[in-house]
């Protein structure tokens, strides 16, 4: 009997050993390929893998490595242990599963038919190990993140956004317009929603410190308390929003942060956002207040600055205070992007230094002016093509829109005052200068401008249409000119210098000379002309024989009229103006030696038809000149009208015989001059 039973005892041992070595040595590969080609062909996973770990002694642990399911997912190794399985009751039960460099792409996941008794599948612990996961122009890499309590499946059906409580770190979550990196995550997911109670992350180079809630069942996206430190946004085109989404900020706050984009660019930003909520396509609703370095928006550039923003959907509500081109600045803004428009409701700048370059362009169409007030400011045209300057300016305007390229009245208030201590355009300079002037829906009215301009004194006031034929009404008083400053800035052939005097009141339209009306004087002392040699002109006439009318060549005379310079000391061109046509009877110019006196009239529109006369002491005309026909291509003619006694005076008016002028008869007197050698 012992016999037997040391028989049956080694009889055991050998079969637990055998049983064990058996086990040991089994190759879970051996079996892959028919339960995956059975898999394959039963179910709709579509699964591959390269190599199985499994050992009976532990059928509960599975370690996979190159993994794939379908084109959606694939992982190195995926290791899973079973905590309990219930085939008969449908329930699953897993412990751990480990995923190491897994990749996964949401949008080809397909809805995975299983087995009845996979109904329940419940995973205690999930983790993953440099996950990445791509989609949608988004890519998440790096992850390493820890899922815990979570049912995907239950009875039967999926449910991906099954509550869980979720932690990890993520290496970078990018986008075209978002990049965020080492962030750290903790938080759950409940009733569908992503909550995160801490995001800690590196987000456009600086750092950002959140709770966050995402709810796909309503699209929103919700930043609760944010925190921006350091962050350098870059926007190279606007961010978008998935179709039918909505962001949600709340009590954000900024340090130290900056914006940069194509057209915008602000550093130096601190401040907070009470709340926002933007849908991806209009402006988006909130309030906030901030203070900056600097920004710059195109060629718009504010210094240090604070301000306030309240905005809705159809308008940007600004409010800034601070500093702008070397002077100070403070505004109320809106603005409404679907129609292009600009509010000013109130604009104060003081002590600025502007600068005028010539690609400098408004980009907004339609601006409307509530109130803007500019004192002591400043302008420089850096423009070769505008040589313009301007010191102490002051600018006032109320109630003025410009749209369709032209200004008109937002209301009966309507008006613009203005005024320099000094403005130059070349070497044309205006200083002490003031202006006001209104508009209505029909004309702008230049209620006054004074100030001096050339060294004399300017003062103007009238009225213009602003619709064609653009009807115009001007009264004009200007004295004592003077004339060289004028002579610089045209850069003509024949400079000029003199003291001017001018008057004018003229109706009609602005852009048709002939429609013209009403006085025009022009008064002009000591007038010095460089090739316009009139005594010599007149004096070589005179000594010549036109005792019949005889026409001359205009070019010839003008070529004898250059061959010396020319002093008048007075001349005075007075008369009504009609249909553009320029009245000059009783007019008069005195030259060093001569009295040259008009009739006729001066075509305003570039042609005349003129009786000039050179007189004598006694004031009749003994040398006759005609001009007509236009101003650039003149007919002259020229005629000694013989002697009447007693002579009928051809000029009466106030311009006196020149005291250097030859007395009596001026024909026999120039004719009795010594010959010139």
């Amino acid at each position: 009997m012992k016999k037997l039973v040391r028989y049956v005892l080694l009889l055991l041992l050998i079969l637990v050993l055998g049983g064990w070595l058996l086990l040991n040595l089994f190759d879970a590969n051996q079996l892959k390929k028919p339960v995956l080609g059975w898999l394959n062909e039963n179910t709709e996973l579509d699964i591959g893998i390269g190599r199985l770990e499994f050992n009976p002694l532990t059928p509960y642990k599975l370690l996979a490595e190159e993994v794939r399911l379908g084109d959606w997912f694939e992982a190195r190794q995926v290791y899973v242990e079973l905590e309990g399985l219930a085939s008969l009751a449908g329930e699953t039960r897993v412990a751990i599963i480990d995923i190491v460099d897994g990749r996964l792409t949401p949008g080809r996941v397909r809805e995975l038919a299983l087995p009845a008794s996979l109904a329940d599948i419940r995973i205690a612990e999930l983790n993953t190990r440099n996950l990445t996961i791509s989609g949608d122009g988004w890519q998440l890499q790096g992850a390493d993140l820890t899922l815990r309590d979570w049912q995907p499946r239950r009875q039967g059906q999926w449910q991906w956004t099954a509550d869980l409580t979720l932690s990890g770190q993520v290496r970078q979550l990018s986008h075209p317009w978002l990049e965020l990196s080492r962030a750290s995550l903790e938080g759950r997911v409940e009733q569908g929603r992503l909550v995160l109670d801490e995001v800690r992350a590196r987000l456009f180079d600086g750092l950002l410190d959140s709770r966050l809630l995402l709810d796909p069942a309503r699209r929103e996206l919700q930043l609760n308390g944010p925190r921006f430190t350091g962050n350098r946004f870059r926007m190279e085109y606007a961010p978008r929003l998935p179709e039918g989404w909505t962001l949600l900020l709340s009590r954000a706050s900024l340090e130290d942060t900056s914006l940069t984009s194509p057209r915008f660019t602000a550093n130096g930003i601190a401040g907070q956002l009470r709340y926002l909520e933007w849908n991806g396509r209009d402006l988006p609703e909130g309030q906030g207040e901030w203070q900056a370095a600097e920004a710059v928006l195109g060629w718009l550039r504010l210094d240090q600055h604070q301000g306030q923003w309240l905005g809705s959907r159809e308008r940007l509500g600004l409010s800034l205070n601070g500093k702008a081109y070397q002077g100070s600045l403070a505004a109320e803004l809106g603005w409404f992007p679907q129609q292009g428009r600009l509010d000013i409701e109130q604009l104060q700048l003081t002590g600025n230094k502007l600068e005028w370059h010539p690609d400098l362009a408004w980009p907004i169409p339609d601006l409307r002016i509530h109130k803007l007030n500019l004192g002591q400011g400043e302008l420089l045209s850096m423009d070769p093509a505008l040589p313009l300057s301007l010191l102490d300016g002051r600018l006032f305007i109320a109630d003025l829109a410009w749209a369709a390229g032209q200004w008109r009245p937002l209301t009966e208030q309507a008006r613009l005052e203005g005024g320099w201590g000094e403005l130059a355009y070349d070497s044309l300079i205006s200083r002490q200068a003031g202006f006001k002037a209104r508009l209505d829906d029909t004309r702008l009215r230049l209620d006054e401008f004074d100030g001096e301009w050339l060294e004399g004194r300017l003062r103007l006031a009238g009225r213009l249409g602003i619709y064609p034929p653009y009807p115009a009404s001007l009264r004009l008083d200007a004295e004592d000119l003077a004339l060289r400053r004028l002579s610089s800035w045209l850069r003509k052939e024949r400079g000029f210098s003199g003291k001017l005097n001018l008057n004018a009141e003229l109706d009609g339209e602005l852009h048709r000379r002939a429609s013209w009306t009403g006085e025009l004087r022009l008064d002009a002392e000591d007038l010095f002309v460089e090739r316009l040699g009139l005594d010599d002109w007149l004096r070589r006439r005179l000594g010549e024989d036109y005792a019949e009318p005889r026409a001359v060549d205009p070019a010839l005379a003008a070529l004898d009229l250059a061959q010396s310079d020319g002093f008048i000391y007075r001349a005075e061109l007075a008369g009504p103006v009609r249909e553009g046509r320029w009245q000059l009877n009783g007019s008069a110019v005195q030259s060093v030696r001569h009295l040259l006196a008009l009739r006729g009239e001066l075509d305003l529109a570039g042609g005349w038809d003129l009786e000039l006369g050179a007189v004598n002491d006694q004031g009749c005309r003994e040398l006759a000149i005609r001009l007509q026909q236009s101003w650039r291509a003149p007919k002259l003619r020229l005629h000694q009208p013989a002697p009447a006694e007693p002579c009928r005076p051809w000029y009466r008016g106030p311009l006196a015989y020149p005291a250097a002028g030859l007395p009596g008869n001026l024909i026999e007197a120039v004719r009795n001059l010594p010959q010139e050698p």
